[in-house]
């Protein structure tokens, strides 16, 4: 365990260390949630609706896209040599993809938490009546798409090609799911297909515990995404191999 806290250690620092994630974690995401609600004030009766909607549902979109950290932290170039020195050392390979997958949940659930710390007071955005269940249910939710960065890492072995698919489909999936407008207001055929992604279901539990102080969804999305986790985190184990880093 020693020897895992260590290595978790210095993957956060590398995280912490890279402006660009940081940056896009935190300024980024703060900016586009600004600039939506602001845009898209008119379309709603009270203008603070816009920012309630685009803060929850871009929250979502950044928890997702932590899949993105993921694989930055586990293929990038120079930690591929580190990776190299800790796979031949005692720890053994385990830790080397189940590490990564800590510190980019870690990172992420760290940096979005501090976000919506800071943008809810400040645009009198609400996460419902009990914001620590809010809170919470970020967290299973960003160590499943932490380790489906890693798994795909683990699949695919290349870093670009892991890149350009996992942005292909977290993006689609989010489009579909309604994060950056509503589709339920484009015909019978479109809300339809909405509901196959399951980034809807997501934002709907979200709103459902900002807006409507419900729990309905809470333990469903709990349980899924630690499930979700473990089985990602198991066909980790099967794909990894010690030669893609020679």
């Amino acid at each position: 365990m020693r020897r895992f806290i260590v290595i978790l250690k210095m993957d956060l620092v590398n995280l912490f260390k890279n402006p660009v994630l940081v940056g896009y974690n935190t300024a980024f995401a703060g900016l586009l949630i600004l600039i939506l609600g602001y845009l898209c004030g008119g379309d709603y009766s009270d203008s603070n609706t816009a920012y309630q909607y685009y803060t929850v549902s871009l929250i979502v979109y950044g928890m997702l896209n932590g899949a993105m950290t993921a694989s930055n932290c586990f293929m990038e170039r120079d930690i591929k040599r580190a990776n190299l020195r800790i796979i031949y050392s005692p720890v053994g390979s385990f830790f080397v993809y189940f590490s990564k997958m800590a510190a980019s949940f870690l990172f992420n659930y760290i940096l979005h938490t501090m976000l919506l710390l800071i943008l809810c007071p400040l645009l009198h955005v609400s996460l419902g009546s009990t914001p620590v269940f809010f809170i919470l249910l970020m967290a299973p939710v960003e160590l499943a798409a932490s380790a489906f960065g890693i798994f795909f890492c683990c699949v695919f072995h290349c870093e670009e090609t892991t890149s350009t698919l996992l942005s292909t489909v977290i993006n689609l999936l989010c489009f579909l799911g309604g994060t950056f407008f509503s589709l339920d207001g484009m015909g019978s055929l479109m809300s339809l297909i909405t509901k196959i992604s399951p980034v809807r279901w997501l934002n709907e539990a979200f709103f459902t515990m900002s807006c409507d102080n419900s729990l309905r969804y809470f333990w469903p999305v709990f349980t899924t995404a630690l499930a979700l986790s473990a089985l990602l985190t198991l066909g980790c184990g099967f794909y990894f191999r010690t030669e893609d880093y020679i």
